[in-house]
């Protein structure tokens, strides 16, 4: 599921990166979008829900935030990090300050990804 909707996200975004100017209802569009693909499901009590099978539904998210699946080793993650946290820095968008808020809370997701696989890899 979330490798579906993080090809759409990415096509999108990649849309966005090639136009020069953005409607404001875009971007809160494609900020919808990703933070409800990266947000985490959550249970009626209102924490997040664990899937018995494999990785809590925070681990979960933190995979699809670097686009990667599940069980990934970390040389791939830190790879995928590096990918994306360059695509996506906030410097990138300085002159534009809707594309510089969208890309801030992408870094900041990802860097918070990148640290949650760190603490658990023992990096």
């Amino acid at each position: 599921m979330f490798d579906r909707l993080f090809n759409v996200l990415r096509a999108n975004l990649n849309d966005y990166l090639a136009k020069d100017q953005y409607s404001t209802q875009e971007m809160d569009e494609l900020e919808r979008q990703y933070r409800e693909a990266i947000g985490g499901q959550k249970s009626q009590t209102g924490g997040p829900q664990q899937n018995p099978q494999g990785p809590p539904a925070e681990e979960l998210a933190y995979y699809a935030a670097l686009e990667l699946k599940p069980g990934t080793g970390f040389d791939e993650i830190k790879a995928a990090y590096k990918r994306l946290i360059k695509q996506y820095h906030p410097d990138r968008f300085h002159n534009d300050p809707a594309r510089y808020k969208t890309a801030l809370e992408l870094s900041k997701r990802l860097n918070e990804a990148y640290n949650y696989f760190e603490k658990k890899f023992g990096k």
